[in-house]
């Protein structure tokens, strides 16, 4: 069965070279930004994987390819963006990863493979622990490609988060606010953070003690004022 892959991600690529670099030597195409996509119908698979993938895929390569993407909830609660982020966020312990057909609806296409993942540890853990789920069911539809079947139940929407979300709410529980700080200590997302006067003070690596104190590694700097 001939694929290619579609991501964006530096940090998926490097942990397929680990896990499994036979994918990556046997796709017949690498795509890592929308503007490749157009190569991609020029060439000549049966499926093309989109792991980790942020912009809107024409209707024209999903209607060509069996496009499948991955999305990090038990669909079709939390279709939209953040989605970890916002699993955590809103409480929970673990997650799905599920593989699905890209339609033209956002998160809404048939599903082929779901797979529990948990949500416990900091953000890099987690995000490593889903993408190791994501590429051994990228291998698991290679070997076995099953019959999708349609999403059920209730639809929740989650929105993308921005810089502002990233403020911490010091009025907020001790839990709640670690959760804030371990979730978003990953590469390229904004950290979690508090403004006191004409600084900012930004928080990764947390660790909660038996004491229900937090310690985390704290950075300071001044606010860029525009006048």
């Amino acid at each position: 069965m001939k694929f290619s892959i579609a991501c964006k991600s530096d940090h998926f690529w490097h942990q397929m070279k680990i896990q499994s670099p036979e994918l990556i030597n046997e796709a017949s195409g690498i795509y890592k930004c929308r503007d490749d996509l157009r190569l991609l119908l020029e060439s000549n698979v049966d499926i093309v994987f989109f792991p980790h993938w942020s912009w809107v895929v024409p209707d024209e390569i999903t209607n060509k390819f069996t496009c499948i993407c991955f999305h990090s909830t038990p669909l079709p609660y939390g279709r939209g963006g953040s989605p970890i982020q916002n699993m955590v966020l809103n409480g929970h312990r673990d997650t799905q990863v599920v593989a699905l057909k890209m339609t033209n609806q956002l998160d809404a296409g048939p599903i082929y493979l779901r797979q529990d993942v948990s949500l416990i540890g900091g953000g890099e853990e987690v995000f490593r622990r889903i993408y190791q789920t994501t590429i051994s069911m990228m291998k698991s539809l290679l070997n076995f490609l099953p019959s999708p079947t349609e999403q059920e139940g209730e639809v929740t929407i989650f929105t993308r988060r921005q810089s502002d979300d990233s403020k911490l709410d010091m009025d907020d529980s001790i839990d709640n606010i670690f959760d804030k700080i371990r979730i978003l200590d990953v590469d390229n997302y904004p950290p979690a953070y508090i403004e006191i006067g004409d600084y900012i003070l930004t928080f990764t690596h947390p660790s909660m003690r038996l004491s229900g104190d937090i310690d985390a590694h704290v950075n300071i700097h001044k606010i860029k004022r525009e006048f």
